[in-house]
């Protein structure tokens, strides 16, 4: 939406503030934005290349940490938004 997402420095701006991100933060922002929808496997296996049958909660963390930054510096607390039918981007 209103984000402006520099993939050449990672950082993710809103107005006169930006945020500095990962390069695995920046591919899960793009995969889902993209994607929509976007169920905890397939981010696995896109964005980390781990195996579809891998138990692992890495995702989860990262999507949480990346809300946390969200929330501190934008003030948005539904960037990432959790849904049935998986992680989605407005």
């Amino acid at each position: 939406g209103e984000y402006i997402l520099d993939l050449n420095s990672r950082k993710i701006s809103l107005g006169d503030k930006s945020l500095n991100l990962t390069e695995r933060e920046t591919n899960l922002i793009i995969f889902i934005k993209d994607k929509k929808n976007v169920t905890v496997k397939e981010l696995q296996i896109k964005v980390w290349d781990y195996s579809a049958d891998l138990d692992t909660h890495t995702v989860e963390t990262h999507i949480y940490r990346l809300r946390k930054k969200m929330k501190e510096t934008f003030g948005n607390k539904s960037f990432i938004l959790n849904t049935k039918n998986g992680y989605s981007i407005d």
